[in-house]
């Protein structure tokens, strides 16, 4: 658990830097290259977090990975609109955007792992 917990705290300092950046007026291209790296860094996080999973043998594992392609969906096609003008959000809610994705994740989803692992 102390490897997903790092990570996570690497993803936080990630988005964060990109939150920072987003406020200080971060050019389109910039933006989606931002968002690249961190759609990067949170795939290699969801596909250890998923061995992980797998080996302390967590019932629900394949819930839980369907949930992390949503996400990655989610914030691909999101990428997407961004890079063809076909959205409009303020960074303000782009940070929103960003900010329920993966703090959500993290928080509600996550700390299953953590229960699981109180309990065997």
């Amino acid at each position: 658990m102390v490897s997903i917990d790092r990570q996570h705290h690497a993803l936080i300092n990630s988005a964060e830097a990109l939150f920072a950046a987003i406020n200080a007026g971060l050019t389109k291209d910039a933006l989606l290259d931002g968002l690249d790296q961190l759609i990067e860094q949170v795939s290699d996080h969801f596909a250890h977090e998923e061995r992980v999973m797998r080996n302390i043998h967590i019932p629900a594992v394949h819930v839980h990975e369907r949930l992390h392609q949503s996400l990655l969906d989610e914030v691909r096609e999101f990428r997407e609109e961004l890079a063809l003008g076909q959205n409009e959000r303020s960074p303000v809610d782009i940070e929103r955007f960003l900010n329920v994705w993966l703090y959500r994740h993290i928080v509600e989803e996550d700390k299953k792992i953590l229960d699981h692992l109180h309990r065997v």
